[in-house]
């Protein structure tokens, strides 16, 4: 690329998750492969890698997400560039001549307007994504699922959607340091052995329904492990949710709102299976990063799951109630079952490197820049 195709980064969602990890993923990759150079990109917002290092310079971009204020920030911003990588649907009202390339990670606050979300939250959503699909030079989709959820809901154009994986942090990957798995044991108090699952408590990541589930196996004395939710709740929920508000440890059932990534690494190794009952996923990187720990997953086929884990993870039917319980225990059961799910994923998971992300969008950046 070139030293005066300039690039606008929007990275002020790095600190979150989902989002945020695709953001530092990207920024680390291309600062890692030179695939973009560093002079002809400029990030705007605040960013801090992985491990709270300020690593790039960043220009202003003070405004909230989602706010009046953004719009009125977007053209001093775009006015330094040639083109503008928005890695949300938060898109600039007026781009002036700045070409636009968005990053699609899902279609939730669409697909589940009417089950999850406010009527003002589907609005938003509703008009930001067909202004996207329209105004848009180009669209990441981060999985062949999101890119054919933008064209059946959104009549998107084939042509204008690129898909890029995401790819794993390397820091996920096989220990046997078996003291600082038994010390994150230890500090949150977990059951010996634990089943484990991982992302943010909300109502389509169908978490009430494996905590009703996974509690019938524990009165019907099928399993001996425990459960560990590791995931920040949300603030209100829609009527019928209200028991994830609630939720508390008990009966070897242990909520944890937020471990260091250090700490995540040596949970994942430390679990029999991660399970993700998930009924909609953009993605999914949480099962990615389980199978570089080497831990078996177990999850719904549901969505963009199938094709992101293939044959390397346990699925089953959504809302299968028995067929999931009798998963679990079957791993819980057998070493061999374990054993030949870790070696699928970790085979599996190779292929999902934010190099390879980080190649692709530059080249997404050259098609429209030469436009």
């Amino acid at each position: 690329m070139g030293r005066n195709c300039r690039v606008g980064f929007d990275v002020r969602m790095s600190r979150n998750t989902g989002i945020g990890t695709y953001i530092q993923g990207l920024v680390e990759a291309f600062r890692a492969t030179g695939v973009v150079n560093a002079r002809s990109i400029k990030y705007f917002g605040s960013y801090a890698d992985p491990d709270g290092q300020n690593i790039v310079s960043c220009h202003p971009f003070r405004s909230s997400i989602y706010s009046i204020a953004e719009q009125l920030e977007y053209p001093l911003c775009l006015q330094q560039c040639e083109l503008w990588h928005a890695p949300h649907y938060n898109i600039p009202y007026w781009k002036g001549n700045a070409k636009l390339v968005v990053t699609i990670h899902d279609l939730i606050h669409w697909i589940f307007r009417k089950d999850f979300f406010t009527p003002l939250q589907a609005l938003y959503a509703g008009k930001m994504l067909t202004r996207t699909v329209k105004k848009a030079d180009q669209i990441i989709a981060v999985s062949r699922k999101t890119r054919d959820d933008l064209i059946t809901h959104f009549d998107a154009d084939p042509e204008k959607i690129s898909v890029i994986y995401e790819g794993v942090d390397e820091r996920f990957r096989p220990t046997e340091d078996v003291n600082k798995i038994e010390a994150v044991r230890d500090k949150y108090n977990l059951p010996e052995t634990y089943f484990l699952y991982v992302g943010m408590i909300k109502p389509h990541k169908n978490v009430l329904w494996l905590l009703h589930l996974f509690g019938n196996l524990i009165e019907e004395n099928r399993v001996d492990a425990g459960l560990v939710l590791v995931g920040r709740k949300d603030k209100k929920y829609p009527a019928g949710y209200e028991a994830l508000s609630a939720l508390k440890n008990k009966d070897r059932i242990v909520h944890i709102p937020y471990v260091e990534e250090d700490e995540l690494l040596h949970l994942y190794s430390g679990a029999l299976a991660l399970i993700h009952p998930s009924l909609y996923e953009g993605f999914g990187l949480t099962l990615l990063e389980a199978m570089a720990c080497g831990t078996p997953v177990l999850a719904c086929r549901a969505a963009s799951i199938p094709e992101v884990v293939g044959d390397a993870a346990c699925l089953i039917d959504s809302c299968a109630h028995h067929e999931m319980m009798d998963a679990i225990v079957r791993l819980e059961k057998s070493d061999s079952l374990r054993e030949d799910f870790k070696k699928r994923g970790l085979r599996h998971v190779s292929q999902f490197r934010w190099e390879n992300a980080a190649k692709e969008t530059a080249e997404v950046y050259e098609r429209v820049l030469g436009k």
